[in-house]
């Protein structure tokens, strides 16, 4: 059961250990695979996956969002964007995430795990893609003035990550829009 006294806690360590391996210097980071650090990016997620799954589950989920936008680095999040991202978790959309991140094609996967979800999370997928981008800028742009000060501070390998995550998720959301005009 969530409890809403620890919720704030619990989400920031979430963020924490998902942004970790793509945003965060540590010893083997600098030589590692962006490749690499998407897998360890899934696995993070894949632990703290049921935590997400069951908030999405739970009548706190309104209060999760505030929580959430109380954080920081959402300012951009309605409500309407919050209801997109609980339909997708609660119709197996994070465990389709994870799979794919964890996977050696990502685009393959992505696009056979898309087809497995429900039509409405299928039209849902571009849309909150693009959103997502806009949000992952604003959070991590956010997360490297916490962390290092400024975003200048923020050493380059990190930058670079931030750039192909940005160049990945259009990419996600080209597919899913591609893979909404084959379907009839």
């Amino acid at each position: 059961m969530v409890n809403p006294f620890t919720a704030g806690t619990k989400i920031r360590k979430i963020q924490q250990d998902v942004l970790r391996p793509l945003y965060t210097m540590y010893p083997g980071q600098e030589a590692a695979k962006f490749s690499w650090l998407l897998v360890e990016t899934g696995r993070a997620i894949s632990h703290h996956r049921p935590f997400m799954e069951e908030v999405c589950r739970s009548h706190l989920v309104a209060i999760i969002f505030k929580i959430i936008k109380l954080l920081g680095g959402a300012d951009q999040l309605t409500e309407e964007d919050f209801t997109r991202f609980t339909s997708y978790v609660n119709d197996g959309g994070i465990k389709a995430m994870v799979k794919m991140l964890l996977s050696a094609d990502k685009e393959k996967t992505f696009i056979d795990e898309l087809a497995e979800l429900p039509p409405d999370v299928r039209e849902n997928a571009p849309p909150m893609l693009t959103k997502s981008k806009s949000l992952h800028s604003d959070f991590i742009t956010g997360f490297f003035k916490e962390v290092y000060d400024s975003v200048e501070k923020t050493p380059q390998k990190l930058h670079d990550n931030f750039a192909k995550s940005d160049d990945f998720i259009n990419r996600l959301a080209f597919l899913a829009a591609e893979n909404q005009k084959k379907i009839p």
